[in-house]
């Protein structure tokens, strides 16, 4: 364990939540003031184009390309500025593995105004305009929050409850608590929006109780505007991992998710505080194009929040905060201490999911030693899920014992990590089988689409035989009708004949006449 681990991990945690960790606040660089900085917009930003899945996405621009601020660069990807297309290329992006993916990259227009309106406001928020405008989710993995709520409404009916999840339990990352200290009103018309846009019978604003400057305004505001009744303030106590979408939904509702199954299936929407403000702002005509990140970490010169457009380089992030110096001799993650994860370069682009970059100091690896089965990561783990033993199959690349411990319900929160007694890196074994995973779901996936393919294909040959088939036959049932075909085959070749006979009768008078007209009027008069 490391040494900052060891000075955070208490070995309490609520029975509210099962497993997880009581850890210190460390929020760092919350705002003094009422505004939150926005960094400069780079001359040259990177969009990956990817999903959810990190599927390549084939896109929709080409190189030389003018494009501007929430044009569909491929789908579901908008483009943050407005510009010229330079490159698509593979570029690395903020990923465990250094994966590298295309992105394409744009030379910034600095002659457009950033941010602004690129669509017609709305009287009321739409499934439609949140894909329109690109809204993803900005408090884990980035699904679309359209699909969340479309989800929601397909496999259950209807929505029954929405939660506004405001818990960012785990320390150093503070960007979700700047937001409500500096934009309160503007989230509270946002759950008002959401609410008329998703109809559910109840809202929960889960909040931790320990984030005392938000949680008072958000309360003030709330009362003042009549919503007690219609939203309800959830304040938690402050035990990691309680924002994780799961753990969360099933700490407020008290309804257990079926493993592999997502909130949509009991008609529950869970999205992050500041991805309902961005899907207030995607009412207004604002697509989503930044993000507020966290700048902090033990060795960062200057810890802040900031809104950072998206494509900005991880470096040029550190430069225009005043951390670039230390950066060069420390260590940079992306993430928070337990969930996140060291980068390999910083020419990476921040994208909806980077929510915190952490300048801490370089420490070597610790030994890693056998388990000794003191079951300590299943106690913690938020997830129920048992640690020890999907590491054993997960260590093999045994993708199907690893699926039946349920590694793709493991939500890489870094509880088993801080508390495992033999160094053993588990949540980087679950995160390599995980993509292990993916890709021969991926893998998969391709041979099924070419398995049909290939079965259309045989389909439509099948059907032109059967057409040709079907024309000769035909054929043949017309010949069959005639009472003696040879003989009206040979009366046909005799017709022909004649007509070519009485063809070439009249041909020499016809040349006798053309030879008299040519000599004219007065040919017997022409003299021998």
């Amino acid at each position: 364990m490391s040494n900052l681990l060891q000075r955070w991990f208490t070995g309490t945690h609520t029975p509210a939540l099962n497993g997880g960790l009581a850890l210190p606040r460390n929020k760092q660089g919350l705002p003094n003031g009422n505004r939150i900085r926005c960094l400069e917009v780079p001359s040259t930003v990177f969009i990956p184009l990817t999903n959810y899945h990190h599927d390549a996405l084939h896109p929709h621009v080409q190189v030389g390309d003018e494009v501007q601020c929430g044009d569909a660069l491929a789908e579901g990807v908008i483009a943050s500025v407005g510009g010229r297309v330079i490159d698509i290329a593979s570029r690395p992006i903020i990923h465990p593995s250094g994966l590298s993916v295309p992105c394409v990259e744009i030379a910034t227009d600095k002659s457009c105004e950033y941010p602004r309106p690129v669509h017609a406001p709305q009287k009321q928020l739409t499934l439609e305009r949140l894909a329109l405008c690109g809204i993803q989710g900005l408090g884990g993995a980035g699904f679309g929050t359209a699909g969340k709520f479309s989800a929601a409404l397909q496999t259950h009916g209807a929505i029954t409850t929405l939660v506004i999840n405001a818990v960012e339990c785990e320390p150093v990352i503070s960007c979700d608590e700047a937001l409500m200290m500096t934009e309160a009103a503007e989230i509270v018309d946002a759950i008002q929006a959401l609410i008329r846009m998703s109809d559910c019978k109840r809202c929960l604003l889960a909040i931790e109780n320990d984030k005392d400057q938000a949680l008072s305004v958000l309360t003030t505001l709330l009362q003042a505007r009549g919503m007690e009744q219609s939203v309800e303030l959830c304040a938690l106590s402050p035990i990691y991992p309680s924002g994780a979408e799961r753990p969360l939904i099933e700490r407020l509702t008290g309804q257990c998710l079926p493993p592999g199954s997502p909130p949509s299936q009991i008609g529950v929407v869970c999205i992050n505080v500041a991805t309902a403000l961005a899907a207030w702002r995607a009412q207004q005509g604002h697509p989503m194009v930044s993000r507020i990140v966290t700048v902090a970490g033990e060795h960062a010169a200057h810890a802040t929040n900031v809104r950072v457009t998206f494509g900005t380089t991880v470096a040029e992030v550190l430069r225009q905060t005043g951390n670039d110096d230390m950066a060069v001799k420390s260590r940079v993650r992306a993430g928070g201490p337990l969930s996140g994860f060291d980068l390999h370069r910083l020419d990476v682009p921040v994208t909806a999911t980077t929510n915190c970059i952490a300048v801490e100091p370089v420490r070597q690896p610790a030994l890693s030693l056998p388990c000794i089965r003191c079951n300590a990561c299943s106690d913690v783990c938020p997830v129920k899920i048992m640690p020890q033993q999907l590491h054993w199959f997960a260590a093999k690349d045994d993708l199907q014992q690893s699926a039946r411990y349920r590694l793709m319900d493991c939500i890489e929160c870094g509880c088993c990590d801080a508390v495992c007694p033999s160094s053993i890196p588990l949540t980087q074994t679950f995160r390599y089988a995980k993509g292990l995973h993916r890709a021969e779901q991926s893998k998969q996936r391709l041979a099924a689409e070419s398995e049909e393919r290939f079965r259309l294909r045989e389909q439509r040959e099948a059907e032109r035989t059967a057409a040709r088939e079907q024309k000769r036959k035909a054929a043949q049932a017309r010949l069959a009708e005639r009472s003696d075909p040879i003989t009206d085959a040979l009366s046909r070749i005799r017709n022909r004949k004649k007509s070519g006979a009485s063809q070439q009768s009249s041909t020499p008078a016809t040349s006798s006449a053309r030879t008299r007209n040519s000599a004219g009027p007065n040919n017997e008069d022409t003299p021998e």
